[in-house]
């Protein structure tokens, strides 16, 4: 979607010819908002007066705008300030399964759109390429929330970033995405995703047990009590081409050496793990990622000192050749 920089995208009487104008040749923009949203009434005010070309449409909920996308048509949904969904049960009311699109949430604080996750097989299937998830609050209100977001089928190169995930030692997910079979989340990023909990019983924020290339990781603040990693759990998978730069984990980890940031037993993984900073409850021996992986390890920091394992003379260990 091109940016006018003249144009506020995020207010409520938004000129609705000014954003068409602004659109990609084929995208559709759409609007999110129930019936508690502010502004509502100027909202379909300035839509359904202006809208000649039907390119704007304002639903209540955010399934309703999915299902109105054309898949890799650009199509954008924008959710209100302020608006809230509960996830209930599989498949009712949340579901990506158009792709190329992007969803972004306006709003900042606790008026991010927020959607709350009502039991523990509430989720979001993510079945739909090449997709975005932007600046949303994602909450628990029942304890051991199976996972949010769900790689069901062929989610490649979905994006999150700025999605936030509120949960208590009560109210909790049991891991934040599942990525599903191998290679269907090859490409997805991470960024800026942010989680403070002090559940125990957690797993890793990101778990599979399958392998998936080319996954990036960039500054995230994920916080839990749970002895797992910090980011990926992989089981005995291989990851290729992992890139995972800039963020920060807190685990309740005793023992550091199966990895503070990813967890496998995997011997042929490559990529690079660097610049980030770790904490846990293990005073000594604490790595990024077991060594035995060979994926490169720099600058990774533990408790303020060089995690075990990134001097030069186990370098050898880390020789993607």
């Amino acid at each position: 979607m091109s940016i006018n920089p003249n144009v506020s995208y995020g207010r409520a009487n938004m000129d609705a010819a000014t954003v068409i104008a602004n659109m990609p040749p084929t995208g559709q923009l759409f609007l999110v908002g129930d019936t508690s949203t502010a502004n509502r009434g100027l909202l379909l005010d300035n839509i359904y007066k202006h809208d000649d070309e039907g390119l704007i449409r304002l639903h209540a909920t955010i399934q309703g705008a999915i299902d109105k996308c054309t898949a890799d048509a650009g199509d954008v949904i924008l959710v209100m300030p302020g608006h809230t969904e509960a996830i209930l049960t599989l498949g009712t009311n949340f579901a990506m399964n158009v792709a190329g699109v992007t969803v972004v949430g306006l709003g900042r604080g606790s008026n991010k759109p927020t959607f709350t996750f009502a039991a523990t097989a509430s989720r979001v299937n993510v079945t739909a390429a090449n997709c975005m998830f932007k600046n949303l609050r994602i909450t628990a209100a029942v304890g051991q929330v199976v996972t949010a977001f769900l790689h069901a089928t062929a989610a490649e190169n979905t994006v999150y970033e700025d999605i936030e995930f509120f949960a208590t030692s009560t109210f909790n997910f049991i891991n934040l995405y599942t990525l599903g079979a191998a290679n269907i989340s090859d490409g997805c990023r991470w960024e800026r995703n942010y989680l403070r909990t002090a559940d125990a019983g957690q797993l890793a924020p990101v778990i599979t047990a399958a392998a998936h290339n080319d996954l990036k990781f960039y500054d995230n603040y994920f916080l839990h009590a749970a002895a797992e990693a910090g980011i990926l759990e992989g089981a005995a998978v291989d990851f290729l081409g992992l890139d995972i730069r800039g963020n920060f984990v807190e685990t309740g980890q005793t023992d550091g050496t199966g990895g503070v940031l990813v967890i496998t037993s995997g011997t042929a993984s490559t990529g690079s793990i660097r610049d980030n900073h770790m904490k846990t409850a293990d005073a000594s021996a604490n790595v990024a990622i077991p060594i035995a992986s060979k994926v490169y390890a720099a600058n990774n920091y533990i408790d303020g000192n060089d995690e075990v394992g990134t001097i030069i003379a186990v370098g050898t260990l880390f020789n993607n050749a």
